[in-house]
């Protein structure tokens, strides 16, 4: 094999891989409202399926650990559990006001005030 075949073929093999940056996971990141949001909205309505706020956490947040779960498994991502954290955050605010607001016979905060 010449040099130049030898350095062909590495240039191809090489151009196939990819480098992967910095790993950057900040707590005020940008996808980091998204995970709140989608977890807040998933949480109200867990909360009209189950009145036991547990099992309406945590099906609100299985979303979210699949997810995390998916991230880990591909190529230049990881398992974040500041992301995890926002799910759950958003998981338990959308789990309390469902409850708060909502009932099976209609808005349920009238009856609070």
């Amino acid at each position: 094999m010449t040099l130049r075949t030898a350095s062909l073929l590495f240039a191809l093999l090489s151009s196939t891989a990819h480098a992967c940056g910095p790993y950057e996971d900040d707590w005020a990141g940008r996808d980091k409202a998204a995970h709140f949001g989608v977890s807040a909205a998933l949480g109200v309505a867990t909360s009209q399926i189950s009145s036991d706020p547990w099992t309406a956490f945590a099906l609100a947040l299985a979303p979210g650990v699949a997810k995390e779960v998916y991230d880990s498994q591909r190529a230049c991502n990881r398992f974040s559990w500041k992301d995890l954290s926002w799910d759950a955050a958003g998981a338990l605010v959308g789990v309390k006001t469902g409850h708060w607001l909502l009932s099976p016979g209609g808005v349920a905060y009238r009856r609070s005030f």
